[in-house]
C-alpha cells in the first residue's frame, strides 16, 4: 500500500467508512424486520422457534460486526500509512462510541422483545 497516492488513501478511507455505514444500515434493518416479524408471529412462536430466532439475530448481528471491524482495521492501517506521511486524518470517534452504544442497546431490545410474553401469553 506504500505506492498509493494520497487521493487514493483518501478515497479508501472514504469507501470504507460508507461501507460501515451499509453495515449499521443493514443491522437495523435486520433488527426491524426480527421485531416486525416476532410481533407478526407471536402466537405461532413456541419456545424452540423463539431461541432459533434469537440465535439467527445474533449471528447476523455478529457477522455485520465482524465485518465493521474488519473495515475499521483496514482504516486503522490507511491512517497509519497516512500518519508517516505526515498527513493527520481525524477518526469519527464520538460516531462510533455512539453507534456501537445504539447497537448495544439494539440487540439488547431485540432479544428482549423476542422472549417478551404478552398480557394474552401470561393469562
Amino acid at each position: 500500500m506504500e505506492e498509493l497516492t494520497l487521493a487514493e488513501i483518501l478515497e479508501l478511507i472514504r469507501i470504507n467508512e460508507e461501507a460501515m455505514v451499509i453495515q449499521f444500515q443493514t443491522w437495523l434493518t435486520i433488527t426491524f424486520a426480527t421485531i416486525v416479524a416476532v410481533f407478526a408471529g407471536r402466537n405461532l412462536l413456541t419456545g424452540l422457534m423463539r431461541w432459533l430466532v434469537t440465535l439467527l439475530y445474533l449471528l447476523a448481528s455478529l457477522a455485520v460486526t465482524a465485518l465493521s471491524i474488519y473495515l475499521a482495521e483496514n482504516n486503522a492501517l490507511l491512517v497509519t500509512i497516512l500518519a508517516a506521511r505526515d498527513v493527520a486524518v481525524a477518526a469519527p470517534v464520538f460516531a462510533g462510541i455512539t453507534s456501537f452504544v445504539l447497537f448495544l442497546a439494539g440487540v439488547g431490545t431485540t432479544v428482549y422483545f423476542i422472549h417478551m410474553k404478552t398480557t394474552d401469553e401470561t393469562s
